[in-house]
């Protein structure tokens, strides 16, 4: 009877594990950080990473910028640097709890900002600066119950400046500021300040230095799913007008060449600063232009996502590789940096070879092929 009962559960494993052929091959990818000439040519893997969540080249070195997850709980971030032949990495944003944001990167590249809550705080976020070394951190703002985030490098009269927005709270109301600072000074401008009402303030700004626009998300959490796209037609006491689209996402960038806001809703928009105008661009997340060219990945995580680049002025996209995310164009825009992933290893059919592992499976990033050693 016992063996009965034994050939019994026997039979039941192989029905329920038995669906996977003898031999059949489960794949393992290790995730890592690419560079492809803008044109997709020329892939070449920069070095393994675990939990990358965004990338960016530095200017004016040969550096690149990456963010990956913590481990320790926290589900909060931190940040490192590696040269772009994968040497060098470096991570600069010491014991710091990052948020899961694209850090702010000067012109010149000498200067990172990022957004952290000190392990001390309690949902109060600072800006604080480094090198691509992480030779020093300074603590930019240091207040106590003001948080400070989604800050980006300016001109503005020629002189280098910190915009962003803030979240405090006095007499028991809730605001949300644009600030400015200089970043030489560190002397810091209230732009503007708006009374929070079951919403979550600003969010993301973008300046258009040449024409003096300052866009801005005012966020909703109400009865509403989405955010207004504000516009300032000065940075300075501007005057604010809706522009009527429905923002559910956030990110926003100035391309200066044709002078179009790209932003992200449920899709990538456009909006044409001359003509008022809001348009479709493209299905995807995560984009960047230089010039006349948009790239953009069509997933919002890096499983099974790829990276297409499309024209602004022109109709039609072109796929650039079937495995990226969060592509992001080099200061000269002659190539792509991004976050993909390489056939590790492979692990044979539970069932009848457990335990056991084929032979390592080799990618070749000049032939994006992969091979047996």
């Amino acid at each position: 009877m016992k063996m009965i009962i034994e050939l019994l559960v026997l039979c039941l494993m192989l029905i329920i594990l038995g669906c996977t052929k003898d031999n059949e091959y489960i794949p393992f990818y290790q995730d890592a950080i690419y560079i492809m000439d803008s044109d997709g040519d020329n892939k070449q893997k920069v070095i393994d990473v675990e939990g990358c969540t965004n990338v960016q080249f530095i200017q004016d070195s040969n550096k690149i910028l990456f963010m990956t997850s913590r481990y320790d709980g926290s589900y909060m971030k931190q940040l490192h640097t590696v040269n772009i032949d994968g040497s060098d990495s470096l991570q600069i944003s010491g014991d710091y709890l990052l948020k899961d944001e694209q850090p702010a990167v000067s012109d010149d590249g000498s200067k990172i900002v990022f957004w952290a809550l000190h392990e001390s705080r309690d949902a109060v976020y600072d800006l604080y600066m480094t090198d691509p070394l992480g030779t020093e951190i300074i603590n930019l703002t240091n207040t106590e119950n003001e948080s400070e985030k989604d800050a980006l490098f300016i001109q503005y009269q020629e002189q280098e400046y910190l915009l962003y927005v803030t979240y405090f709270r006095e007499d028991n109301i809730d605001y949300s500021t644009i600030s400015m600072m200089n970043i030489d000074t560190f002397e810091i401008d209230t732009l503007y300040v708006e009374e929070i009402v079951n919403e979550w303030g600003f969010k993301h700004p973008a300046y258009h230095s040449s024409i003096d626009l300052l866009f801005v998300v005012f966020g909703q959490v109400g009865t509403t799913a989405y955010s207004n796209l504000i516009l300032y037609d000065s940075i300075y006491d501007g005057n604010q007008s809706i522009i009527p689209v429905e923002m559910y996402g956030q990110r926003m960038e100035i391309n200066h060449v044709f002078n179009k806001l790209i932003f992200q809703s449920s899709d990538i928009m456009t909006y044409d600063i001359v003509d008022n105008e809001v348009n479709f661009l493209a299905d995807g997340y995560k984009f960047n232009s230089f010039n006349d060219k948009v790239t953009y990945c069509t997933g919002y995580t890096n499983n099974d996502s790829k990276i297409y680049s499309i024209y602004l002025d022109k109709p039609g996209n072109t796929l650039l590789t079937e495995d990226g995310f969060y592509p992001r164009y080099s200061p000269d825009g002659s190539q792509i940096v991004y976050i993909g992933h390489h056939l590790k290893s492979q692990e044979k059919n539970l069932i009848t070879n457990y335990g056991e592992k084929n032979e390592e499976i080799i990618y070749n990033s000049n032939t994006n092929n992969f091979s047996s050693k």
